[in-house]
């Protein structure tokens, strides 16, 4: 399964302009419980842009939005929720039989 943020604006002729950026495999359950939980607890998400240097000096940029996630399909994310948690839990009983034998 992919899993991908997408983000969406209009242009100044009003021409919807998006961008992608791929979720690794990772990171899925991770981002869907800090999903679940800004949506369950009602709370503001603040987004932010960090800059890290080839030296891995970081700065945090200047641009900041705030925004409030919204449910548009509860079930589905639900299910969505499910799914990760049995993929992650195959994974890891996988890892036990390689480390077991």
């Amino acid at each position: 399964m992919k899993l991908r943020l997408i983000l969406k604006t209009t242009s100044k002729k009003d021409k919807e302009v998006s961008i992608k950026f791929n979720i690794a495999p990772s990171k899925h359950s991770g981002f869907i419980n800090f999903i679940n939980m800004a949506l369950n607890q009602n709370k503001p998400v603040i987004i932010t842009f960090e800059k890290i240097s080839k030296s891995g000096e970081r700065q945090e940029s200047k641009i900041v939005g705030t925004f409030k996630f919204e449910g548009k399909d509860d079930p589905g994310l639900k299910q969505l929720e499910e799914e990760i948690n049995d993929k992650e839990k195959k994974r890891k009983k996988q890892h036990m039989k390689r480390v077991q034998t």
